[in-house]
């Protein structure tokens, strides 16, 4: 493990050796000194006392030794021996033999050298220093100092009674005797210098110690404030603004932290505004930045919503031709069909729906255009009082049609406590209905559109509600169905047309009455769309006077349950008494005289499914009420075009209308059937009119494009006969074998089976009538059709295109021998007319076939070119279009196996041509 260093350089370390060796060199002196003299004091001590026991031996033992007295010297030698520092005497005569000695003893050799050298030393009695060791004896003379000291040379007066000699003697003065030999003993030396150099020692340490101790204390006392300081100025200079040094006492440490203190409170002073600065600049620029943050997103906002408005806008002009001129052309043209001379009366029930229906489209194209209006809240309300039961049948009747096309049961279901008149805007709430209707229709494939009336628990408000089995809107999108240009889905436009504005009108619309449109919908399952409208005005409903109706059982077999209550409502809001049966078992069971008191049915109210009014399905339903029930029947069909089949196949009074029916509709059918002198007529005509000629007849029309098949279908329908379809030689036999037609109007050129090969198995067939019908031949092809007849095949009439309603009339007529009929016999001038009610469908027609011929050959489908090439001359000829006709010809005979150059350059005239139908229909009529 390493040991750290201490930092030597630190100022602590610097005092403490600062003020360390000097004391530390000053108790070393000392301590050396006062070793030095202890042991000079100890040595002279050892050698006064040394000097005075030799000098003291040497005066004592002059007599003896003068004398001899052996023992006595003996006894002082031993005697001096017996002092501390004396290790061993030894006195020596002149012959240098010693005569006595004590303590340890010296060697004999020794002793020469010991005088010697005190002679030597000038004959004191001084310390010699001396280690001998005997050669012979392992007794060594420890001592290494010792003294020599001569005795003699003294006088001595001696009394005459010491000695009994009679002779009187005396020694001469410096006579010497002889020599003292003193060794000290060093071991008591050495102790002694021993102890001197411990306590030297000790002082040292002492003054070690103590200088230590001083010196912490001075680095202590001066190092205290500056560490304070530099602490200070340490926390300082992390961030610690608050740091401050607190010294105590007096001098340059306190100045210095005064000073310390002072700017540590400008540092902070400086800071602190410092920090207000930046959190100002900052608290500043982020509030700026914040803005234009804003101001960008209200940019991106506004931006994208400018670009989705754009796009709105586009697509809205793109779809406003097709979504309001194609209704108003619809109801324009076929009004006038109806209204010419001789319409019946129930046909122009259905033109009062129509130009209501006009009227409508015409308030919703005002709402669309005038939506920046809705918008500013400038639309204002025109409230009067108004029947409520009314308004909703015929806002239901309607979009009977729409809803049939789809195959969707539409039902006005209005509760029988709801009153029949209120206050209100009605042609608003209209606008309103209309859109919940359109947008409920137009997303439900399958199942039912239901619009009801109901009131709620305390009357004061009337809740009208529009709920379908269609997609249904998830409830994430629920939120933008009111905005305007929205739809939940991109391809809302393509699937389903539309721009987007109806909800948002009916929500402006809404608003206005006081509320809101309410949504509830679940994806899958469908949706219900409902506004509530106050109660302002009640008006009671009276009972008709109809005195018949009122004992009217009526029994209503009707397998829809909403359709079922619904026409139980309003029957019984007329003063009828209802039976419902939602099954045939039921039906037969009530049919049966299943009632209480023998009550009879009057007449029974058939339902028919929506998909088909034909379907097998309700034919079983007819006919198990026919078996139980001889009475009049009334017929709610789903299409008025199945008309004339239910009124042909089924025996007995039988009157058909189509649902959803307003009340003063199925009131009146309901008179018609119970009213003796009233008959039941097959077709809603006139018998006395020119133009129902073919009453009673079925025509069967072969023709594979549509338009042309349409449009010689609305002739014979307004001639009064029954239209069978087909749409190419295959169908046209089966269809004919089927219905037993009377007549038969044949293209020549269709797919699977052309018109001659559908001729050649009409006459094959065993059927006398079905082979000998009468055919109209409506060909392009003067000559080739000619040929191709020949006489062979008997009853054939070729018609030529271009062919006009008369034309075809009068052949009709003549094939079928009929006398009177009114139709003109003058000659006929084939003149190119094109009715201005034709003239929108014809156009689309061809800019339909334009876009498919050009798919075709993108595609390089050469069969399906040859088939459109042959729709469009037909098309051509039927209206006598000349330039176009000229150019499909011109393709027709370039057209080989691979697309040449030459057929290139002739379809794009042809495709130039019905790019742009409008000029080409005009064009050949202003001929």
């Amino acid at each position: 493990m390493k040991i750290p260093l201490p930092n030597l350089s630190s100022i602590r370390a610097q005092i403490i050796i600062g003020g360390l060796l000097p004391l530390i060199l000053v108790a070393s002196i000392f301590g050396v000194l006062v070793g030095s003299f202890g042991i000079q004091d100890k040595e002279e001590s050892i050698e006064s006392q040394a000097r005075l026991i030799v000098d003291n031996l040497s005066q004592v033992t002059e007599y003896y030794l003068f004398s001899g007295d052996r023992e006595m010297l003996t006894k002082l030698v031993e005697a001096a021996v017996m002092s501390r520092w004396v290790e061993s005497v030894a006195i020596v005569d002149l012959e240098r033999h010693v005569i006595a000695q004590g303590g340890s003893e010296l060697p004999k050799e020794a002793v020469p050298n010991y005088i010697d050298r005190w002679r030597s030393a000038g004959k004191t009695a001084s310390v010699l220093r001396h280690r001998e060791q005997s050669l012979q004896e392992k007794r060594v003379a420890v001592s290494d100092m010792f003294y020599v000291r001569e005795i003699g040379g003294n006088v001595f007066e001696i009394s005459n009674d010491l000695y009994t000699q009679s002779t009187q003697a005396s020694l001469p003065a410096n006579n010497m005797l002889g020599w003292i030999i003193l060794g000290v003993d060093t071991a008591e030396v050495d102790f002694a210098t021993e102890q001197v150099i411990v306590r030297s020692i000790w002082v040292i340490l002492l003054g070690v110690v103590f200088s230590l101790l001083v010196s912490f204390y001075l680095s202590s006392r001066f190092l205290r404030p500056i560490n304070a300081v530099t602490e200070t100025i340490d926390s300082l200079a992390h961030g610690d603004m608050s740091a401050r040094a607190h010294p105590r006492g007096r001098g340059e440490i306190v100045r210095l932290a005064s000073n310390v203190n002072s700017m540590a409170e400008t540092i902070e002073s400086s800071q602190r505004e410092l920090h207000q600065r930046v959190a100002w600049a900052t608290s500043s620029l982020q509030r700026k930045v914040s803005e234009l943050e804003q101001r960008n997103r209200e940019l991106d906002v506004a931006r994208t919503k400018a670009n989705e408005a754009e796009k709105v806008k586009a697509n809205f002009l793109a779809n406003m031709s097709h979504e309001i001129r194609t209704p108003v052309n619809a109801i324009y043209g076929f009004s006038q069909r109806i209204l010419r001379p001789g319409s019946a009366s129930e046909t122009k029930e259905y033109v009062e729906m129509m130009s209501r229906a006009a009227k409508l489209l015409i308030h919703l194209i005002d709402g669309i255009l005038g939506f920046s209006k809705a918008e500013s809240g400038a639309i204002r309300l025109h409230e009067s009082i108004f029947d409520i039961r009314l308004c909703l049948e015929n806002i239901a009747t309607i979009f009977s049609t729409e809803a049939q096309q789809k195959g969707l049961e539409l039902v006005a279901l209005i509760d029988s406590d709801v009153p029949e008149y209120i206050r209100g805007d009605e042609l608003r709430i209209e606008q309103v209905l209309a859109n919940l209707l359109a947008n409920a229709i137009k997303f439900t494939e399958e199942g039912h559109v239901l619009l009801r009336a109901s009131v709620d628990g305390d009357h004061k408000s009337l809740k009208i509600s529009v709920s379908d089995t269609g997609i249904g809107i998830p409830d994430d999108e629920i939120s933008n169905l009111f905005k305007a240009f929205e739809q939940n889905d991109s391809t809302s436009t393509r699937n389903f047309g539309g721009v987007g504005l109806g909800l948002s009108i009916c929500q402006h619309i809404t608003a206005l009455m006081g509320g809101s449109v309410a949504v509830d919908s679940e994806p899958g399952k469908g949706s219900e769309f409902s506004f509530k409208l106050p109660i302002n005005t009640q008006v009671k409903t009276e009972l008709p006077v109809d005195a018949p109706l009122l004992k009217l059982n009526v029994l209503i077999f009707e397998p829809h349950p909403m359709a079922r209550h619904s026409m139980r409502n309003m029957l019984v809001m007329q003063g009828i008494t209802v039976y419902t049966a939602q099954s045939v078992a039921v039906a037969s069971r009530i049919l049966a005289n299943d009632l209480p008191g023998n009550t009879a049915i009057d007449v029974v109210i058939v339902g028919l499914s929506p998909r088909s009014d034909m379907a097998e399905s309700n034919r079983e339903n007819i006919k198990a009420v026919r078996r139980c029930f001889t009475g009049p029947i009334l017929l709610m069909a789903t299409s008025r075009h199945s008309e004339i089949d239910l009124l042909t196949n089924i025996e007995g009074k039988v009157q058909v209308l189509v649902k959803p029916a307003r009340t003063e509709s199925v009131v009146k059918r309901l008179a018609e059937l119970l009213d003796a002198g009233t008959r039941a007529t097959r077709l809603a005509v006139h018998e006395d009119s020119t133009e129902v000629f073919l009453q009673g007849c079925t025509i069967l029309v072969a023709e594979d494009n549509e338009f042309n098949r349409r449009l010689v279908e609305s002739w014979l329908l307004d001639w009064g006969a029954k239209v069978v379809l087909a749409r190419d030689g295959e169908e046209a036999v089966a269809r004919a074998v089927e219905h037993g037609v009377d007549l038969v109007l044949l293209d020549l050129h269709m797919p699977n089976l052309d018109g001659f090969s559908a001729l050649k198995k009409l006459r094959a067939l065993d059927d006398p009538d079905i082979s000998s019908v009468p055919v109209v031949i409506v060909t392009a092809d003067v000559f080739g059709a000619k040929d191709c007849l020949g006489e062979q095949f008997p009853r054939v009439q070729l018609v030529y295109k271009p062919i006009n309603s008369e034309l075809l009339a009068k052949t009709i007529s003549n094939m079928l021998g009929m006398v009177g009929s009114g139709i003109t016999s003058e000659p006929i001038t084939q003149a190119p007319t094109i009715p201005d009610r034709l003239r929108p469908k014809l156009e689309r027609e061809l800019g339909r076939l334009g876009d498919a011929l050009h798919s075709a050959i993108s595609n390089q489908a050469h069969r399906d070119v040859g088939d459109l090439l042959h729709q469009i001359q037909g098309v051509a000829g039927y209206f006598r279009l000349d330039a176009l006709e000229h150019s499909v010809d011109a393709c027709r005979r370039t057209l080989k196996s691979e697309i040449s150059q030459q057929f290139t350059r002739e379809v794009e005239h042809l495709l130039a041509l019905l790019a742009d139908p409008s000029r080409q229909t005009g064009e050949e009529v202003d001929e």
